[in-house]
């Protein structure tokens, strides 16, 4: 255009765009105005609904595909923790290929499902552990709808919450051209724990040096000299690093290729992801191939049809290991390098220790593989023959198939049965599939100027089936011949379970001058599963959201946007598979477990299940507000929700002389308290210079409320310690030996007994007592949870890092406890002088049970062999450490080269990166990684640990 007629355009993200004319000017000065419209995000809620954020009277948050792609993650689910409020993550292992367990805003019931239903591109698909077949890199974006309310419309399958997954489609790519993007990554994996052990005695007990103890209650390991190993042979005693030695550095190497048009009517994408994870031991290691296929087609101006098909085939290859006695090998063992059996036999290890492998000489030996081919796909159309009238229909299916082997070899102490050391196989399959299928009736009307409505009537059904079948065979007859016919006993157990649910809902919602916002569901679900009388079950909801800086004069750039909302809903979730039957099980008798010598017996199961349950029922009020400060630079979401869960499902013991043990009810209530706040602050917002802070805080309290009639505890599981749901105690509960304490002061009682009542001397001489019974130790729910994201972006460079902080709760730590137990761990070196007295009251136990206690303990003792393995190994408590840590959970660095380096080229744009996760951790837990957890909550023992990482990688778009 002619130079008197320039323009020069201004825009900015959240602000309203400018044109100015130049005219003669050289110098323009210009304020971009707030655009609170383009403040409200739109976000996806039940069905693939969008929805302006400021409209919802509930909580949710979204997580970029950015964010859960940065760093390399080959779990989707891995990259939540700490990016959103309310949102945790446990992680039950740290083996390539492992599964997570999500929870959000705590456990809603006892022993059914806690975790949330999982919903990619508008089809619900089953977790079932599998987030693994989920490649991270074709994640648009993740939706969390964290309450009742906001996950109503779903049904039952979400009253844990729903966890909502966007992947990328062909409608984001440029108009007439394909795009094409490509990226890969590498990153190095290292043991993330760091145990200190002591290195000055070796193997043996009572100071004495025993060739083929598990114990470190031997010599001094530098007054030794030579002593003979057990290959027979003479070797000078030295300090070895067995742990070192054992772990190595593997890898995760990803890549993905995205090809996307997007034409007049038709757009496609098509996905291709590989990963190939290699374990920090050897024998550990996961592969997964994802191929995705999405396409849309405007078959006319009121008629659309999408598409969307993923297939995934995950390998992953493990070996059952002694993980507690891995960490306390004792230092004078030289293993590696060394023969791990008898010559001429590889199946007679040399075991030094002996109710445990030898490591080496399992990871040579024993392993289990399985592979899951996994197919998800739906179809759906949307129509629109009228401005205010959509009907949306789709129909999808997940279906996923695992094949599984487990080898114990023979001469595995980890297979012993009847001969010793006969080793086992295992065969295994697993075929589950879902169909799911959903029509909606939306009608948008406006009424008059100031109001309007949208109305959806819709229908869901849904029908699951999951099949198994597992062959195993004990006592391998001829090693090394790894077929299920060599073996001496053979096992076939079948499986099979179906559930259908047909769901009618409705969901109404109201605005006033996009200021008052209304919305009512209500939802009825017939479910196959329940007893014929219960099989319908209805719950609804109610959510107002009011934006009130529409009714307030205060100046924009100060309090830019406010809103408060309120809800209250009401979730079912119903039992579990054959609630309602009564199974025949494999009968055993005399020692003996059917099939026995070609007869089979079959007999009734021992839990009771029964005809009249009702599902669980959930109900949740939740109230927030959300505000934004300084033209949207200081953002602050809090909520604060009540969860009353009644009619818990468990099983109750009953008298053993109706013939069984235990009878299926509803029984038992728990409440949950929470709060969470979301605070964005952005210090700094230029052109060329961004900086934005997230803060994601959540506190709950879920405590047990009652349980059945003359049931005092429900035990959940658990090894060392038991947890528990006990009413007036928060969930779950852990229950172990505790320290005898004064009633009077709470302190421990330590024994001041020098001579026993028989005139022995009192091995336990200034020692702590046990307590009489089993006591509840803690709880493992933490104070709070925060999750800090800092992200700078100057120019080309971005900078981001997430620290993440979890105060209180408890833990029980098996790898602390068999440490010390057998001498290895650092806080036993100090043996063979009196140390500091224990601390509390001295005192004993009375003749008739009373506890007497005689004043302060001043009682010096040795810390040693008698202390820690025939003293504190009795007492769980004295495993209980606080769960309390700060972790530098992610860093990446990223560069985006400048755009005129690729003006003529096929290149439109490529970035590099470097990146870590797990990279630092202060814990209040010594040696190992409080995240070690099991699946029980709570307690970590015998679990493959956590690594840290970092690599880099690179992404080229054509």
């Amino acid at each position: 255009m002619p130079d008197e007629g320039a323009m020069l355009a201004f825009s900015f993200v959240g602000y309203i765009s400018q044109e100015i004319a130049v005219g003669n000017r050289t110098n323009i000065d210009i304020t971009l105005q707030a655009d609170v419209k383009a403040l409200n995000e739109v976000v996806i809620t039940a069905f693939g609904i969008e929805r302006e954020k400021k409209a919802l009277s509930y909580s949710v948050q979204e997580v970029g595909g950015e964010s859960i792609s940065a760093v390399g993650n080959s779990n989707v689910v891995n990259s939540l923790q700490g990016k959103v409020a309310g949102v945790t993550v446990k992680q039950t292992s740290g083996a390539p290929g492992a599964q997570h367990r999500i929870t959000i805003r705590g456990s809603r019931t006892f022993t059914g499902n806690n975790e949330p239903l999982y919903v990619i591109d508008g089809l619900p698909v089953s977790s079932g552990g599998r987030t693994i077949d989920i490649n991270p890199n074709d994640i648009k974006s993740i939706n969390i709808l964290k309450g009742p309310t906001a996950a109503a419309l779903y049904g039952l399958r979400a009253s844990n919450g729903v966890i909502i997954i966007e992947t990328r489609k062909g409608d984001e790519a440029s108009k007439g051209k394909p795009s094409i993007s490509f990226e890969s990554n590498y990153n190095f994996d290292q043991l993330s724990l760091d145990p200190r052990y002591q290195k000055v005695f070796a193997q043996g007990e009572n100071g004495n040096f025993v060739p083929h103890s598990a114990f470190s209650w031997g010599p001094k390991i530098s007054e030794m000299g030579t002593y003979t190993n057990q290959l027979g042979e003479q070797e000078e005693a030295a300090v070895y690093d067995n742990v070192g030695d054992l772990f190595k550095t593997g890898g995760t190497f990803n890549t993905n290729l995205l090809v996307s048009n997007s034409l007049e009517k038709v757009n496609y994408a098509i996905n291709l992801g590989y990963t190939d994870q290699e374990g920090i031991l050897s024998g550990f290691n996961m592969q997964r191939i994802n191929l995705k296929f999405a396409g849309g087609y405007d078959i006319s101006d009121k008629l659309k049809v999408n598409t969307s098909v993923s297939y995934s085939n995950t390998s992953t290859r493990s070996v059952d290991l002694p993980w507690w006695g891995t960490f306390a090998v004792p230092v004078s063992y030289n293993l590696k390098g060394k023969p791990t059996h008898v010559p001429g036999d590889p199946f007679r290890q040399i075991n030094f220790r002996g109710q445990h492998d030898n490591y080496y000489w399992a990871l040579e030996n024993n392993y289990a593989n399985q592979n899951t081919a996994r197919t998800f796909g739906n179809v759906s159309f949307d129509y629109k023959p009228l401005d205010w009238l959509k009907v949306n229909y789709r129909i999808g299916l997940d279906e996923f198939a695992t094949i599984g082997k487990e080898v114990i070899e023979k001469g595995s102490a980890a297979g012993r049965t009847d001969p010793p050391s006969g080793g086992r196989i295992s065969n295994s399959t697993a075929n589950n599939r879902q169909i799911n299928s959903n029509l909606n009736v939306i009608v948008t009307r406006k009424i008059g100027e100031d109001f309007s409505f949208d109305l959806m009537l819709g229908n869901e059904f849904y029908d699951i089936r999951n099949r198994g079948l597992s062959n195993q065979g004990s006592d391998i007859v001829i090693g090394g011949f790894h077929h299920i016919s060599n073996t001496a006993i053979q096992t076939t157990t079948e499986s099979l379970s179906r559930s259908r649910v047909f769901g009618t809902y409705a969901n109404l919602s109201l605005d006033w001058k996009s200021t008052i916002f209304l919305n009512a569901t209500g939802r009825n679900d017939i479910v196959s599963n329940m007893p014929r009388q219960n099989r319908s079950f209805f719950y609804p909801s109610l959510g107002l959201g009011v934006v009130f800086t529409e009714f307030l004069s205060v100046p924009r750039n100060i309090l830019t946007f406010g809103k408060l909302r309120a809800s209250i809903a009401e979730v079912g979730q119903a039992g579990p598979s054959h609630a309602t039957e009564n199974l025949f099980v494999p009968g055993s008798a005399g020692g003996f477990t059917f099939p026995y010598r070609g007869l089979n017996a079959f007999t009734h199961d021992t839990q009771l299940n029964a005809d009249d349950l009702r599902p669980e029922n959930t109900r949740t009020i939740e109230l927030g507000f959300d505000l934004r400060f300084l033209n949207n630079r200081i953002g602050i979401d809090y909520t604060y929700y009540t969860t009353e869960a009644s009619g818990q499902i468990f099983r109750v013991p009953i008298a053993q002389s109706t013939g069984y043990a235990s009878e299926l009810r509803n029984a038992g209530e728990m409440s949950i308290k929470g709060h969470e706040v979301v605070l964005n602050i952005s210090p700094v917002s230029k052109p060329n210079f961004q900086w934005d802070i997230t803060t994601n805080f959540s506190t709950y309290r879920n405590r047990v409320i009652s349980l059945a009639e003359g049931v005092d505890q429900l035990e959940l599981g658990g090894f060392l310690v038991t947890l528990v749901a006990q009413p007036g105690q928060e969930y779950p509960s852990i229950r172990g030996w505790g320290y005898l304490r004064d009633p009077a002061s709470g302190e421990v009682v330590v024994d001041n007994r020098a001579v026993l009542p028989n005139g022995n001397q009192n091995p336990r001489y200034g020692m702590p007592l046990r307590s009489t019974e089993q006591v509840i130790l803690g709880s493992a729910q933490p104070d709070f949870e925060i999750g800090f994201n800092n992200e700078l972006r100057f120019r080309n460079l971005s900078f981001a890092a997430q620290v993440d902080w979890r105060k209180g709760g408890i833990l029980s730590s098996g790898y602390n406890r068999l440490g010390k137990l057998y001498g290895i761990l650092s806080e036993t070196e100090n043996r063979e002088t009196p140390g500091k007295p224990f601390p509390g009251k001295k005192g004993y136990y009375g003749t008739a049970g009373a506890v007497t206690v005689e004043g302060d303990n001043d009682i010096p003792i040795v810390y040693g062999e008698q202390f820690y393995r025939f003293n504190e190994d009795l007492i769980a408590e004295s495993n209980i450490y606080s769960a309390t840590y700060v972790r530098l959970r992610e860093l990446k660095i990223s560069y985006d080269l400048p755009a005129r380096w690729f003006s003529n080229s096929f290149i439109k744009s490529a970035s590099f990166y470097f990146a870590g996760r797990n990279l630092w951790l202060k814990a209040a837990l010594p040696h190992f990684d409080p995240e070690m957890f099991n699946t029980t909550e709570g307690e970590s023992y015998n679990t493959y640990p956590q690594t840290r990482s970092f690599g880099g990688g690179f992404r080229i778009n054509l």
